[in-house]
């Protein structure tokens, strides 16, 4: 009595979650038209608008044949067979279902029980990935009007940019000294604002997934790096000896180092200055970067703004836009790393991030 009064519980709550959850008997294992449900939850009897008692006890050929017309619905049956025989646990992923009456997207993961049986998981994702689509095609639509409209000022605003450098250029020794000095804001406004607009123009490039993959050695990014960067003499820049291959998308990781490198040396305010730049494995597939300085620091307080699209922190740099590090973080993360920093008033800056050895790898 104990048992069945177990059973009778195990299976109302089996059949009262909230994911959908079948269990297949396979009565030859040589023959994929003899699966045969054993049980159906409330939530895949909805999903096939069907009864228990068109189900139960009936194999898939009989109550769904279709599945066995299309190439996903095969992919299922013979993985059920596989988990069947083999043992084990498999995540399908993201399948497509369909019959006369319903069509969707589902998660779907298949587990052994025992000799001959295996259970399925489903869940119902079709609102969830049109959603998501539909998100991505909104995106891609406004990094495109963005990137026209940055594109479009860019014309217009160099033509004043020129204008006033011509002015101030050739008629110089006429003009007052309060118009030379309204002439200089207005160059630096311009020319600012140009800046700006480059990069906004570069975050909306940090947003396209199709990249380039090769293969490079980290010792040959950062000489690369090293040797673009205008290095003043009072900056040691100290780098790692061990080198390590990457097998990824090497422009964005180059702008990604190539801008803190750069803010480590543009934003030092001291006359002997240090910046170190760090390398070593994390886990067994990510690289952890380190850019070390022994510049002004960061307060606790702006730190979480410093990543952020257009915040700017107090600043004396004309060529702070606040957007630099956000296209820093939009690049890391898009490879699936994580990137942060540590950092007090005075005693420096420690940004780091983490970067895979092999992006074409899930």
């Amino acid at each position: 009595m104990k048992d069945i009064i177990e059973i009778e519980i195990l299976t109302k709550t089996v059949d009262d979650l909230p994911i959908g959850v079948g269990i297949f008997h396979i009565d030859d294992l040589n023959n994929n038209k003899s699966i045969r449900y054993i049980f159906m939850n409330k939530v895949l009897l909805y999903e096939m608008r069907k009864t228990q008692e068109e189900v139960f006890g009936n194999k898939i050929i009989e109550v769904a044949p279709e599945a066995y017309e299309h190439e996903g619905g095969i992919f299922v049956i013979e993985t059920y067979m596989k988990i069947a025989r083999e043992g084990g646990s498999v995540n399908l992923g993201l399948v497509e279902y369909s019959n006369h009456m319903v069509a969707g997207t589902y998660e779907c993961s298949v587990h052994h029980i025992k000799d001959n049986y295996v259970y399925v998981m489903l869940r119902n994702v079709t609102d969830l990935e049109k959603t998501k689509n539909d998100l991505e095609k909104k995106n891609a639509e406004l990094s495109q009007f963005t990137h026209m409209v940055a594109h479009d000022l860019k014309a217009p605003l160099q033509g004043i940019y020129a204008s006033v450098n011509i002015i101030e250029d050739f008629y110089k020794e006429e003009l007052s000294p309060e118009l030379l000095d309204l002439y200089k804001i207005m160059s630096d406004k311009a020319k600012r604002m140009d800046l700006l607009i480059t990069n906004i123009l570069k975050y909306c490039n940090a947003a396209q997934k199709d990249v380039n993959v090769e293969s490079f050695t980290t010792t040959d990014l950062l000489d690369d790096i090293l040797d673009l960067l205008n290095i003043p003499d009072n900056i040691e820049i100290k780098t790692p000896v061990e080198s390590f291959g990457i097998q990824g998308p090497y422009t964005k990781l180059h702008q990604v180092l190539t801008n803190l490198i750069g803010n480590a040396i543009k934003y030092h305010h001291k006359s002997g200055g240090e910046v170190s730049i760090k390398i070593n494995m994390d886990g067994e597939n990510h690289l952890k970067f380190k850019v070390i300085d022994n510049g002004p620091g960061i307060p606790e307080e702006d730190q979480e703004k410093v990543f952020k699209f257009l915040e700017t922190l107090q600043s004396t740099n004309p060529e702070s836009t606040g957007i630099g590090l956000s296209i820093v973080k939009k690049l890391v993360e898009d490879v699936g790393g994580s990137i942060g920093l540590d950092s007090k008033p005075g005693r420096g800056s420690d940004f780091w991030f983490t970067w895979p050895l092999d992006c074409t790898k899930p």
